[in-house]
């Protein structure tokens, strides 16, 4: 098991533009569920958004640094999804936790 310590201490160590990615999800979707991904054009707005001076190519090549790591899955191509790793992470920087937002179920259409 990871502590807050070990945490923390990986968090200090990092890039800034990795926490500034894992910082955007909570920024872009402040009610986001868990592992819920974003485009690297999204991210990419939040970036511009704070004034970030990063390219997108900057933004995707460190996004493929963290699938990398296991700290995220990139799916078709351009959509990044935080993994549990990632969502602590998330957590640590952000102190926002993703949950996830029941629904009431959808009662199947009548025919």
């Amino acid at each position: 098991m990871v502590t807050a310590e070990q945490i923390d201490a990986y968090i200090a160590d990092i890039p800034d533009i990795y926490r500034e990615i894992l910082t955007a999800f909570p920024n872009v979707e402040p009610n986001r569920q868990p592992r819920y991904g974003l485009a690297y054009q999204s991210l990419w707005a939040d970036f511009q958004q704070r004034g970030l001076a990063y390219s997108l190519g900057e933004l995707m090549a460190a996004c493929e640094q963290l699938a990398s790591h296991g700290l995220v899955t990139i799916k078709h191509g351009i959509v990044v999804h935080p993994t549990d790793r990632g969502e602590l992470l998330i957590s640590a920087l952000t102190g926002k936790t993703a949950k996830s937002v029941p629904v009431p179920a959808l009662p199947p259409p009548p025919g």
